[in-house]
This record gives C-alpha cells, sequence and structure tokens, in this order.
C-alpha cells in the first residue's frame, strides 16, 4: 500500500512536536511507497529529514508552514511545498525573510513573488473569520498558479463548519487534499506530547489549557485510518497523492562557495597578492633567500592556487592583523594550519613549521579535496568585535554565525518533566543524584536506581516513561561557540537565516548541513588569553 502525509511537523519545531525523524522513518517502513512532508515553521530539521527518508527509500517532500498577513490582527496558515530546485530556494528565502521580520509572517506580494517551483495549500482553521478567510481564498485562487484547500479529519471527526468550505471549494473551483497534522507519532504519545508542550511554555502540565479533541488527534495515521476517515471523498487523498508525488526536489552539493578577498586592487588576483605577501612576510621573519624555505613557500603557494584556497589566506590574514592593530589579543596557531608556511609567512600562526618538521600535507592535501580549517583564538572579551569586522566588510548578509541545538539531555528531561509534572523541589533533587553526571549518560543508565526509588508509584513511573519518550528532543537554538560563515553570494541564495545577536545573522542550519552544503566554516575561538 502506497502511503502520503502531506504535513509532518518534527522534533525540530523546538517541542511543538516530538516526532523524532528517524522514528518517523522507522514507522513508515512497512509501506510499499511513502511520501512525507515536512512542514516544520522553520528549516531546521530540512536537510536531516531529506538524508534520512532517501536513506530509508521514502520520497522526502520539502515543505514549509508559514502565516500570510491578510490584514491588520488576521494572518491565515499556508503550508508551501517545493516541486523542483527552484521552490526548495524560494523556500529558503521565504523562510529567511519571514525569520527576519519582527512578526516573523508573510507579506501577500512576497509569496506571489516567490510562488514559481511552489504549491501552495490552506489547511482551513475552523475560524471566526470565516468572511474574511473566504476572501483571501478568492484572492489565492486568481493570483497562484497551484492552490489548493486542504481538510482534516482527525480521528474522523467532521467539524461542523467543513460544509462550508466544501461549498467554497466547489464554487472556486478548487481542489482539496485530505489532510492530517501530525504532532507525535502514536495515541498514546499524547501525554508525552502534552508535557513537551508545558516544557516549552514554561507551566506545569495542570495550570496550562487542556488539548481539546482535535489537538488530542494529532498522531500519524495509518493509510487505511485515513481511508476511513475520508470514505465519502476519497478524491481528497487522490489529490493529496497526487500533490506530494509532484514534488521531487533532488539535493546535490557539489560546489564549494569559497569567499572572496575584498579589496583587491585593479588588475591583481587573489594569487598575486598571497605571493606578495608571503614573501614580504618570509622577510619580516628573517629566512629570505633560504633555499628550504623558498622552495617549501613555492609548493604551499602552488597547492593553495591550484586548490582555489588564495582568498581564504588572505580573508584570514586580514582579519588577524586588524585583531592586532586593535591590541586583542590572538592565539600562536592551533590545529593542522601550524604546518603551513605560508600561514607563518602571513602571521596567521607564529609556529615555524619546518623548525619543528610539520608536514603541510596534514593541512591541505591535494589528493584529498577538503576545505582548509584554521582555528584561531582570540581573548574572549573582544571577539565579537573581530567578528564584526569581518560582517561590515563583506556585508551583512555574506555573514553568518551558525546555529546549534540544545537538547534534552538525561539530566534536563528529568528534571524538566518532574517540575511540569508537579514533583517537589525534595523529589527533583533526589532524582538529579540518581543520574550520574558523566557526559553522554542516558536516562537508561540509571535505569535500576530508578526502578528503586519508584517502586509502585504510578505517578513517578510516567514521570519516567514520558522523560524516557523526550530524551533527546532539541529544546533551544543558540549560537555556535566560535564557527562563522563568509560567503561570496547572499546567504538566502545557499542558506536558510534567522536573527542573530550583535546585529549579526545566524544561520537555520547547524554546522554539518552548512559545510554539506558547500559554505565554508571559520573558527574564531575565544580564549582567556593573557
Amino acid at each position: 500500500m502506497d502511503a502520503h502525509f502531506p504535513q509532518i511537523i518534527t522534533s525540530a519545531s523546538m517541542l511543538d512536536s516530538i516526532v523524532k525523524i528517524e522514528e518517523l522513518s522507522a514507522a513508515l517502513q512497512s509501506y510499499e511507497h511513502a511520501t512525507v512532508a515536512i512542514t516544520d515553521r522553520k528549516l531546521y530539521g530540512l536537510l536531516h529529514f531529506n538524508q534520512v527518508m532517501k536513506k530509508a527509500h521514502i520520497q522526502p517532500v520539502l515543505g514549509l508552514t508559514v502565516d500570510l498577513v491578510c490584514q491588520e490582527n488576521l494572518t491565515i496558515p499556508l503550508v508551501l511545498y517545493a516541486t523542483n530546485q527552484q521552490g526548495y530556494q524560494h523556500l529558503i528565502k521565504i523562510s529567511s525573510a519571514i525569520s527576519l521580520r519582527e512578526q516573523e509572517d508573510l507579506p501577500l506580494k512576497w509569496l506571489l513573488g516567490y510562488q514559481k517551483g511552489l504549491i501552495v495549500m490552506l489547511p482551513v482553521a475552523m475560524t471566526h473569520h470565516c468572511d474574511e478567510v473566504i476572501q483571501m481564498v478568492q484572492q489565492l485562487h486568481e493570483q497562484l498558479e497551484y492552490f489548493y484547500l486542504g481538510i482534516e479529519r482527525a480521528n474522523g471527526i467532521i467539524h461542523e463548519q467543513e460544509s462550508l468550505w466544501r461549498d467554497v471549494a466547489q464554487s472556486e473551483k478548487l481542489k482539496v487534499m485530505a489532510t492530517q497534522r501530525v504532532h507525535f507519532l502514536n495515541e498514546e504519545d499524547v501525554e508525552a506530547y502534552t508535557v513537551a508542550k508545558a516544557i516549552q511554555q514554561g507551566v506545569r502540565v495542570e495550570d496550562r489549557e487542556p488539548l481539546n479533541s482535535i489537538e488530542r488527534a494529532h498522531y500519524l495515521p495509518t493509510m487505511m485510518q485515513l481511508q476511513e476517515w475520508f470514505q465519502d471523498v476519497p478524491e481528497w487523498l487522490t489529490t493529496t497523492a497526487e500533490v506530494l508525488n509532484q514534488c521531487k526536489v533532488e539535493l546535490t552539493y557539489e560546489q564549494y562557495y569559497m569567499p572572496k578577498f575584498q579589496p583587491l586592487e585593479a588588475g591583481k588576483t587573489a594569487e598575486n597578492l598571497l605571493a606578495e605577501q608571503c614573501q614580504k612576510g618570509l622577510q619580516e621573519r628573517g629566512f629570505a633567500g633560504q633555499q628550504l624555505y623558498e622552495e617549501r613557500l613555492q609548493y604551499e603557494l602552488r597547492v593553495i592556487n591550484d586548490m582555489g584556497y588564495a582568498d581564504y589566506f588572505l580573508i584570514v590574514a586580514d582579519y588577524i592583523a586588524f585583531a592586532r592593530s586593535k591590541r586583542i589579543l590572538t592565539g600562536p596557531g592551533r590545529g593542522s594550519s601550524a604546518s603551513s608556511l605560508v600561514a607563518y609567512c602571513l602571521r596567521i600562526t607564529n609556529v615555524d613549521p619546518i623548525q619543528y618538521d610539520l608536514l603541510f600535507e596534514r593541512f591541505l592535501n591535494p589528493a584529498r579535496i577538503t576545505l582548509p580549517d584554521i582555528d584561531v583564538d582570540f581573548a574572549d572579551a573582544k571577539r565579537q568585535e573581530v567578528i564584526e569586522y569581518v560582517a561590515k566588510k563583506y556585508g551583512a548578509s555574506h555573514t553568518a554565525q551558525i546555529i546549534t541545538f540544545g537538547t534534552l539531555s538525561a539530566k534536563a528531561v528529568a528534571r524538566d518533566v518532574a517540575r511540569v509534572l508537579g514533583f517537589t523541589t525534595e523529589e527533583m533533587a533526589q532524582i538529579s543524584a540518581l543520574i550520574p553526571s558523566k557526559s553522554g549518560t542516558m536516562l537508561r543508565d540509571a535505569e535500576a536506581a530508578f526502578e528503586q526509588w519508584i517502586g509502585t508509584d504510578e505517578h513517578k513511573s510516567k514521570w519516567l516513561q514520558i522523560a524516557k519518550r523526550l530524551e533527546g528532543l532539541p529544546r533551544n537554538a543558540s549560537t555556535h561557540a566560535a564557527g562563522v560563515i563568509l560567503s561570496p553570494i547572499s546567504l538566502p541564495e545557499v542558506v536558510p537565516i534567522e536573527r542573530g545577536s550583535d546585529d549579526i545573522y545566524m544561520t537555520q542550519w547547524p554546522m554539518k548541513e552548512v559545510e554539506t552544503v558547500g559554505l565554508l566554516k571559520m573558527d574564531f575561538l575565544g580564549c582567556a588569553i593573557r
């Protein structure tokens, strides 16, 4: 049997869902062919989702949920699906644009400008603003190339306003998709989802509004359940399948986006400038004219130029020179970059690789194409000043810090679940004491101790069951301690961005994904340099 799921919210939505991507993949293995759409409100989990589904031979559909501005104080949710590479790039641009707006919503003119390669679905919310929303539906149907209504029947419940929307679809000659919003995988996960929402909102479970009957039914149904729920309108399920099957984006990562050094004098190349600066540096270091140093320098320059990395070395040397001009202390160099004579000549490092018999091939090797990785230490209190210099010089839309996600570790999830379930301070202290403080500890590592502490207490038993279900979920986003991206083209052409700190953008993808798409990461490490 084929399966088509058009509205999956994943755990990348920061406790708005407890659907782990790997668990979703496993749940879909029983189908001959499955098509599944990720429709979070950010693109945080998009590449990971695509990779996991492709590996499992499940067709991933790359989607995004946005709030469209209808009029003042009224927005409607839309789901955007990418049908091709252009649509995928438009998702990145739309997500970036929304994330930089104060209200994080989408003006209609932006949607119209980026609609190529996208299918738009309005999951009709049963709303008190029906007249205004119907007017917007009419406008969207006129102005969008591919526009559908989506109607949900969670647990087979037909909402009292469904007939109204069926009439709208008929009068506007709009096709309807059968949809089901998914926030947790199994019906029995509803308690764990409720707890996750309480943690997200920072309140106890008993103090928050209980989930309504629709919200309690936002689990992953089987196709047999969907067929039962929509048995009187099977054409809606057919439309869902037709829409999702159109969405085939093949992501390939065959390009590196190497930033370009600025400014270059007219008629001069980065390779020319690099050679000049290295010769000058070799003379200042006192090794000019020495055959061993001259030959090594020419060899390294040849490799660097052949691999296209001349700009990179000039950029790093430039911001280190800026730091020194501002009396910002820098480290002597670390890692494999210390094996480069070019880095030594440019004063990127202060380690003479020839004196210590260090092999340049450990740093750059033409037989193994990898991006260079020069880690630079800056005095912690002044590190941000150097990053701001780079952002100002190369442009805000070309510079970003990298996002990183905090997860619910064993101790964190144990305490958070206990707190929202109303455990006492003393009980939470007892829980923490039972969990080893060693890095990488999982709740299962303390299971024997928990069993003794829980005994026959059902409340404590439920606590452990829910904590294990939520363990490892992303909880919050923050800025990577060191990584900075510098791109030769505007970042939203390649990677989604959002607001960061100190007026510097932040990528929506973490380090691994950012490097996967070919962007260069530079490490600005903060250290207590004395």
